[in-house]
């Protein structure tokens, strides 16, 4: 079996870099002249809407302009004369004033560079651009997010079809509770937002499907293996946790067994690797086609990433707790997340008195590691975390939805009632 999976995830690996490689040559290649119009009435909407625009001025439901006019500035910066070494180095061209990023983006695809600077993005493959800049060839950003809106629609609610038919109404009822909860009407506005909940939802549908990919252990763990590399060919790290978390519940609740536990960690090993070998052999082929060295751009970024200084601050647990704790005091919210964690502490105890068995909490136990995917991953990468805290939040969305189904699963209303009484 686990030469099996070795052999299997192997090929894939082999398949998936070959493939992303071709892609990224191929996108590129096609002409700025191609996407400069739309670039430019693109960047236009950006402007005016600024790079971060609030809804009910939030801080979490704010809109990442900002990423999408770097995306838009990335495609447009290539003229496919070199698409090799465009595709591995992701060129671009801003001004110091990062704020000015969606102008230096218009002036860009006019092909005006004055006082813009090049450099390079290449630590991220940027696969988003194999759909993106043929759409940008016959649309603009604002035809893009309408087109955006529609897919999801139609990709939630085919996922909700499914789980309902295949694994239980409630499950697919709190699944579109979960998802209302993170205000999810706000990510198809942003295409940096989109691309982990194309993945995920795919995933999940597949899964659903296409009982080929879980007929056996073996092409489980490759699945979750390409799942891991797809995401790590698409995603800017913003809520990659979706694209291994969703996929798994969907199996593990549709095919219950006493090795969920077990499972998990497997799934999660193979789709770590998939996602980190990936991202690797993107810095690996660049030297190789280009002879720049992307990997010291690339550690420098992981080390910075998994640091735990933000802004002078050790972000240690306890340190986390008082940057939480001062955001807390700052905007005058003491009481109310005191009655949030007496509210918490209440549920709890609920819960706990409310649970049918050991034997059914136990059969539904591996929630709670689920559960625990996005945290463990906020500490790990605690500096990007927290600093884009007001995107990476909606990975709790897995949290959310685990929580809720262990709930279901296992609590009985009729001795929370009863406790109650």
């Amino acid at each position: 079996m686990v030469k099996k999976i070795i052999l299997k995830c192997l090929f894939s690996y082999i398949g998936m870099v070959t493939l992303f490689t071709m892609l990224m040559v191929g996108v590129t290649s096609i002409p700025k002249s191609f996407v400069s119009d739309n670039v430019v009435s693109s960047a236009r909407v950006l402007q005016e809407e600024g790079l971060y625009k609030k809804f009910f001025h939030f801080k979490l439901f704010q809109m990442d302009n900002f990423t999408d006019s770097y995306m838009l500035n990335l495609i447009v910066s290539a003229d496919g004369k070199k698409p090799v070494e465009e595709a591995m180095m992701n060129y671009n061209y801003k001004s110091k004033n990062f704020m000015n990023l969606a102008y230096d983006t218009e002036n860009v695809a006019k092909g005006n560079l004055d006082g813009l600077n090049c450099e390079s993005y290449g630590r991220y493959w940027h696969g988003y651009q194999v759909t993106l800049k043929p759409l940008l060839a016959i649309m603009d950003y604002s035809a893009i997010r309408v087109l955006n809106y529609i897919l999801f629609i139609l990709l939630i609610g085919t996922c909700i079809y499914l789980m309902a038919k295949n694994i239980g109404k409630g499950v697919a009822l709190l699944f579109l509770i979960s998802l209302l909860l993170i205000n999810f009407p706000i990510v198809p506005l942003s295409l940096q937002f989109s691309t982990c909940f194309y993945i995920a939802f795919v995933g999940m549908i597949l899964l659903m499907k296409v009982p080929l990919l879980s007929v056996n252990f073996s092409n489980l763990c490759c699945y979750f293996f390409i799942l891991g590399g797809v995401t790590s060919f698409m995603d800017f790290l913003t809520t990659p946790q979706l694209t291994l978390g969703l996929p798994m519940l969907v199996y593990l609740l549709q095919n219950k067994s006493g090795n969920s536990w077990k499972i998990f960690f497997l799934l999660s090993l193979v789709w770590g690797l998939g996602y980190a070998s990936v991202w690797a052999s993107k810095w690996l082929i660049g030297f190789f086609l280009t002879g720049n060295n992307i990997l010291v751009d690339a550690m420098k970024s992981a080390a910075l990433r998994t640091s735990d200084n933000y802004k002078g601050m050790h972000m240690t647990i306890s340190g986390i707790v008082s940057f939480v704790w001062d955001n807390i005091r700052s905007r005058n919210l003491e009481v109310l997340f005191v009655l949030g964690i007496a509210a918490c502490m209440g549920g709890i105890a609920l819960y706990v008195k409310s649970i049918k068995s050991k034997k059914i909490f136990k059969e539904y136990s591996f929630l709670l590691l689920i559960a625990m995917i996005a945290p463990v991953w906020f500490l790990v990468m605690r500096n990007h975390s927290i600093q884009h805290g007001w995107f990476t939040w909606r990975a709790g969305l897995l949290s959310l939805y685990a929580i809720f189904l262990l709930f279901y699963y296992t609590s009985s209303w009729k001795k929370m009632i009863k406790f109650n009484g």
